[in-house]
């Protein structure tokens, strides 16, 4: 029984701080919509428009931060691996997948290096695009404009590898310490640390 208990409070420790960090990254987008919302309804032409528009940009943001936070709930919560392995996840169709969702708004910045080789992953095929379209959109939102970013796929004989390789400034020691801690950002720009 105690350990039970232990782990009972230390997932109710971690359930709390995700939800206080989760209230805290969508209260931030919500403030934001809110004002450009109330910034439409008092102008008129152009500045409205442009009000609006940010409105949108905000409410997609706040879609696309809902979505990661689902996700993460459906992997943290009772989970079964097992579920969509009869799908037979082929690691090139997971590629292919997450490039597409990645380069909605960039098409032909990320080149695909892989074989025709059907791989079969071991993980439902709807998180593994998740998690490679997570690593695509982070590599293209630090990655000059003018350059591309690299997919790379190699298998082993128990295993499947992507590798991204982006053009960005790279992290510094402190950042690659931080980059695995939910909710971290390196600046206040785009994302919301959930990748």
């Amino acid at each position: 029984e105690i350990p039970l208990r232990l782990v009972g409070s230390e997932m109710c420790i971690r359930d709390s701080r995700f939800t206080s960090d989760a209230a805290h990254e969508l209260r931030t987008p919500l403030t934001a919509v809110k004002t450009h919302l109330q910034v439409a309804r008092i102008t008129q032409g152009a500045d409205a428009a442009l009000a609006m528009d940010y409105a949108e940009e905000g409410l997609a943001r706040l879609q696309g931060t809902l979505g990661q936070l689902l996700t993460l709930s459906r992997i943290e919560g009772p989970f079964s691996w097992d579920e969509g392995r009869g799908n037979g996840a082929d690691a090139t169709e997971v590629a292919q997948l997450a490039i597409r969702d990645a380069t909605a708004g960039a098409a032909g910045r990320i080149v695909f290096h892989g074989d025709d080789v059907y791989r079969t992953l071991a993980v439902p095929q709807a998180l593994a695009v998740t998690a490679l379209r997570n690593l695509l959109d982070n590599a293209l939102r630090h990655t000059p404009a003018a350059s591309h970013v690299d997919l790379l796929l190699q298998s082993t004989s128990d295993a499947c590898i992507f590798y991204v390789r982006d053009r960005g400034p790279g992290l510094t020691e402190k950042e690659r310490h931080n980059v695995t801690q939910r909710f971290w950002r390196r600046s206040q720009g785009e994302g919301s640390g959930l990748g």
